[in-house]
């Protein structure tokens, strides 16, 4: 006998996990978890004829079979595993893994395990089915799509890849339906749902965190209430967090839920909730901790995030310097050449004391073209009042004012003198550069 088990409270990434699985080895037993998330249970409910899977009482009822192999996905935290504990224990070194979550101290020591290194778990075992020349079923296509898109936030999280988003164009291929996985990741609030939603968006602290805007919501919920990381999700979209920390309790239900969202890899959610020996991804990160107190959980998440700096790149890394300025007399059509020539947009104007009075941009030359009035100073229409920053500041405060107030480029400015120049092209370059490094 096989079977294939995932983690507690499966979510849709889990689940088609253990459809594909179901795929390669087609004599084994699937068995669901006791708990799932909130929205699984009306996808279970629509795909029963053709998923088939098992509840976990089924276990229960066997008279101790003879086990071959225990294949578990999604996941390799004997924490998360705990109801089928007697069955991991029995399996021993007969286990095969198929996980991409970081590896943490709770992890299955025995057995083989084959990591992933995708956004969603259900890429890699796609990868597996096709290697074995196993073709999903158009009805199957759609529910990987529905595990990839909710584990890659819909191929937007930092842990996204490119063998995601392979997965995903080969999914729609196969016949994937994009309307049944949209109505199930739409957000939908019961009203139940929408009374903590309105107190999440009154109550929730914003804090700048080296740049980053970090949000808290700390709530007592008068009972549990699903999808709480849905909620917390479209209130980090409404304020436009870079990460997002829910702290819940009940009064129903003793314990504490921590739920962490992340959109920059500066912030790890999973580092964070291990402390609370939670897991998750880089981008999204869960732990519930039974008998602990709202307030502390607060606190202690709060000293984690604050006694050790964010991993921030700083505007005096990637700027550039010496600047390149021109005078505040030279006429536009000097300016522009002078740009040109050296293959940039704009330049900061400094006169005869070093004082910077302005920045003039190609985009200013195009106004006074219009006008034929290239024969006049560039002090006539450069900008005055000059947005700068400093060079100690973080990358991020750079590109959210560039994006902000777009403009083209930041004057850095250190005691009121001009020591570089940040622009849109250096930071697009970091972007890459930061990218090419976390892909090797």
């Amino acid at each position: 006998m096989e079977i294939i088990l995932t983690h507690a409270r499966a979510d849709f990434d889990a689940f088609s996990s253990m459809l594909c699985a179901k795929r390669l080895f087609p004599e084994a037993i699937a068995v669901l978890p006791s708990t799932s998330i909130y929205k699984l249970r009306e996808v279970l409910s629509l795909y029963r004829d053709i998923t088939d899977f098992r509840n976990a009482g089924y276990l229960k009822k066997l008279k101790k079979p003879d086990l071959k192999r225990v294949i578990v996905v999604d996941t390799k935290k004997r924490g998360k595993l705990k109801e089928f504990d007697p069955w991991i224990t029995e399996a021993g070194r007969r286990l095969m893994i198929f996980d991409h979550h970081p590896p943490t101290s709770d992890d299955l020591a025995r057995g083989s395990l084959e990591q992933f290194a995708y956004g969603a778990n259900t890429t890699g075992l796609f990868f597996k089915l096709r290697e074995c020349n196993v073709r999903l079923t158009p009805e199957e296509a759609s529910i990987a799509l529905l595990g990839i898109y909710a584990d890659t936030g819909n191929l937007t999280y930092p842990g996204t890849t490119a063998e995601d988003a392979e997965v995903v164009s080969e999914l729609l291929r196969l016949g994937a339906d994009l309307k049944t996985v949209n109505h199930y990741l739409r957000p939908f609030y019961d009203l139940a749902q929408r009374f903590v939603f309105r107190e999440m968006l009154s109550s929730l602290k914003e804090m700048d965190m080296d740049g980053y805007n970090v949000v808290l919501v700390k709530q007592e919920l008068e009972e549990p209430v699903q999808g709480l990381s849905a909620l917390l999700a479209n209130a980090s979209d409404m304020v436009g967090a870079d990460a997002i920390l829910g702290v819940f309790s009940s009064k129903t239900k003793p314990g504490v839920q921590l739920i962490i969202q992340s959109l920059v890899p500066e912030i790890q959610a999973f580092e964070i909730v291990e402390h609370f020996d939670g897991g998750g991804h880089p981008g999204a990160a869960a732990a519930f901790i039974p008998k602990a107190n709202l307030d502390d959980v607060a606190e202690t998440l709060m000293t984690l995030l604050t006694e050790v700096p964010l991993p921030s790149t700083r505007v005096k890394e990637i700027m550039t310097q010496p600047v390149f300025t021109l005078p505040p007399d030279l006429s536009l059509q000097d300016a522009a050449d002078a740009l040109s020539g050296r293959g940039i947009h704009g330049a900061p104007v400094l006169d005869k004391s070093g004082k910077m009075v302005g920045v003039i941009s190609l985009r200013d030359v195009e106004k006074a073209a219009r006008s034929n009035l290239l024969h006049a100073p560039a002090k006539g229409f450069m900008a005055h009042k000059v947005v700068t920053i400093e060079p100690d500041a973080p990358l991020i405060t750079a590109k959210k004012l560039i994006s902000s107030r777009d403009i083209g480029r930041l004057p850095v400015v250190e005691d009121g003198r001009l020591v570089g120049i940040i622009s849109r092209a250096d930071i697009l370059k970091n972007d890459n550069d930061t990218s090419i490094i976390q892909d090797n």
